[in-house]
């Protein structure tokens, strides 16, 4: 709220008299970026994108990401993809809680895992080109590794679970 009645301000300050009452219809407010898409957004352009959801009273931010994370234990995850590294993730939020939004990790689980599926050392957990194989122990090993990794560099105890589009699962 600081941080939108500032924008406000900045954005009348030619104009006088001026006054202006406001509250908040949600509790929450906030967008989900896609960094899954072509390129990964970097550190500074999240950034800055959380100092204009600041300014606009937005106080929460997914970054939705397929394999554009680490997973420590699986090297090839995010391969060549711009994966966020847990230490640019941890900075991000640290940021954030900074302006008054949370930073909610946001991954799949079940579909939309081509591009991780496509190397060696997770072929054992494919059930279809981007679906996950949902009777397998190893299945749920990756998805424990991955929910841990993700949610790690985040101070918020939140994370959103896709599950969609796994249309040829089984």
């Amino acid at each position: 709220a600081f941080f939108r009645g500032l924008g406000l301000i900045c954005q009348h300050m030619g104009h006088r008299p001026w006054q202006l009452e406001e509250a908040p219809l949600f509790d929450q407010l906030g967008a989900m970026v896609d960094c899954s898409r072509n390129a990964v957004p970097t550190v500074e352009g999240v950034k800055e994108l959380l100092c204009r959801m600041a300014l606009m009273g937005f106080n929460m931010l997914m970054l939705y990401t397929e394999d554009t994370y680490t997973v420590p234990s699986r090297p090839r995850f995010g391969y060549l993809r711009g994966r966020y590294s847990a230490e640019e993730l941890h900075a991000l939020d640290q940021y954030a809680l900074a302006l008054g939004i949370e930073m909610i990790p946001c991954i799949q689980t079940l579909g939309h895992m081509a591009r991780a599926l496509r190397w060696p050392g997770l072929g054992d957990v494919s059930d279809t080109g981007d679906v996950l194989l949902t009777d397998s122990e190893d299945t749920y090993a990756l998805l424990e590794e991955m929910i841990a990794a993700a949610s790690a560099p985040f101070t918020s105890k939140r994370i959103h679970i896709g599950m969609d589009e796994a249309y040829s699962l089984g």
